[in-house]
């Protein structure tokens, strides 16, 4: 057979070959990014804590200096596995214009290692309600934030609780940073973190009143 001509016939058999070995190579692992997080601002420092939900999920840390940063809670078990409260660690992500807190869009141990990708940003996850009847009561430490930096309830040393935007906004002096603060909602207690969507709010817990809606 002509050599022109074998190597003609021989063409589709090694195409077909090159394309199932193509599909035996594993698709790269991460998100449907168009961009690069890393390319955004970094932001470093040790963290403070962990932050749950009412439901027991984690969804944020906070830095020692403060600044938040937001995760879908499907984030969290590599984050904690990873990083402890007290260890260092870099974000990527979008800051809000004025507040301190961070929409993370990837991490690392350090601004210097290889990052990884979250696999879904937190830009609106909606937390399921807590089933415990709680109370929390302390000094607050800052405001929890949402990644717009918009106050939605208050961090306590004891864990956090959560109110609507609009209802953090009519509360006012009452949840400014310094203050003590008490109140009472269903939410949950685990792995030494609590968080509530509070019912009732006051000064202390003998002075609780209905949170008002709206």
């Amino acid at each position: 057979m002509p050599p022109r001509r074998a190597a003609l016939l021989l063409a589709p058999t090694l195409l077909l070959a090159g394309g199932a070995a193509a599909q035996r190579v594993p698709a790269p692992r991460g998100p449907a990014f168009w961009f690069d997080p890393t390319q955004l601002p970094s932001y470093s420092g040790r963290l403070e804590r962990w932050i749950a939900t009412p439901s027991g999920e984690v969804d944020r840390g906070m830095f020692r200096e403060g600044t938040q940063f937001v995760f879908a809670p499907s984030e969290a078990e590599a984050l904690m596995a990873s990083i402890e409260p007290g260890s260092p660690i870099s974000v990527w992500g979008i800051r809000a214009r004025n507040a301190p807190v961070v929409l993370m869009l990837a991490w690392g141990r350090s601004d210097s290692e290889p990052a990884s990708f979250v696999e879904r940003p937190a830009w609106f996850v909606a937390h399921d309600p807590g089933r415990d009847a709680l109370q929390l009561s302390g000094r607050i430490l800052a405001p929890l934030l949402t990644p717009r930096g918009e106050g939605m309830g208050v961090i306590l040393a004891e864990g956090a609780v959560r109110l609507e935007v609009e209802t953090h906004r009519a509360l006012g002096d009452l949840l400014k940073p310094g203050g003590m603060i008490a109140a009472e909602g269903l939410g949950t207690r685990r792995r030494g973190l609590a968080a509530m969507d509070a019912a009732a709010i006051g000064k202390t817990l003998d002075s609780l009143q209905p949170v008002p809606r709206g």
